[in-house]
């Protein structure tokens, strides 16, 4: 299976960090039931509270992600005013095979 991930950057609108967790959280039945889903979390920094948040998704497939991009498309309305900018571009992975001797 090649895993996707992807990572995403959200900065809150002043005041409005409670309702863009709140959005987050209501996104995350939605994302758990999608048939390539792997992984959904939120993420905030732990010392700097003008960071961004840091949303991290795996799929099993680019097609798993283009699946929930669809879904996600309508819900962007409702999630730019919780803002601060537009949301960064994600920024998608996959993994790196690291077997064999580290060393050669």
């Amino acid at each position: 299976m090649a895993t996707v991930v992807f990572i995403n950057r959200l900065q809150p609108a002043d005041g409005k960090y409670d309702a863009l967790i709140g959005l987050l959280r209501e996104f995350a039945d939605s994302i758990n039931a999608e048939p390539e889903y792997l992984r959904y979390s939120v993420h905030e920094p732990i010392d700097d509270e003008a960071t961004p948040l840091t949303v991290i998704q795996a799929h099993t497939s680019v097609a798993g992600f283009e699946k929930h991009g669809e879904w996600m498309a309508p819900k962007i309305p409702r999630l730019v005013p919780l803002l601060a900018s537009p949301p960064d571009p994600p920024v998608l992975l996959r993994s790196v095979s690291l077997g064999g001797d580290p060393l050669s």
